[in-house]
């Protein structure tokens, strides 16, 4: 006989939930870092398409995102690379081929060393909320060529 009259609470289950601590294992880690250094030196021979400067673009504003949420000091590096994205992008509306100039060439290489410093130093539930920002931001309809602008 029960203790009490009272029924049972209903078994509900909770909703899985990424652990905090949780990191990428090293092979995808270093995918993450590969691929835009890739299409960053495609950009550069020429052999670039739309899908490397979206990939640029998607890892610039993730690194913005960070950038704005936990390193103030890699903002000014994060906005010369946008800067240098949006003018990688007007050349191509303007010309049709994918490239860019030296500073530009530089200025991304630099902001991707610097969003692969961040990606280590952050854990995989803060890198999926500032990508979730990124993505969020994608939705929202904007001009081509027009990158992620983040309030600080």
């Amino acid at each position: 006989m029960p203790r009490s009259k009272r029924p049972r609470k209903a078994y509900r289950p909770r909703e899985p939930r990424m652990p905090a601590a949780f990191r990428h294992s090293p092979e995808a880690e270093l995918q993450l870092q590969l691929v835009p250094h890739v299409d960053l030196e495609r950009l550069r021979t020429g052999a670039a398409d739309d899908m490397a400067w979206t990939t640029l673009a998607t890892r610039i504003n993730w690194g913005s995102v960070l950038a704005h949420e936990y390193h103030p000091e890699a903002i000014e590096t994060m906005e010369a690379a946008a800067r240098a994205l949006a003018s990688v992008h007007q050349r191509h509306a303007r010309l049709g081929t994918w490239g860019a100039s030296g500073p530009e060439f530089t200025a991304l290489g630099d902001a991707l060393v610097v969003v692969d410093e961040m990606q280590q130093a952050h854990t995989k539930r803060e890198l999926h909320a500032a990508l979730q920002t990124v993505m969020r931001a994608q939705k929202i309809p904007a001009r081509s060529g027009e990158l992620l602008e983040v309030d600080a």
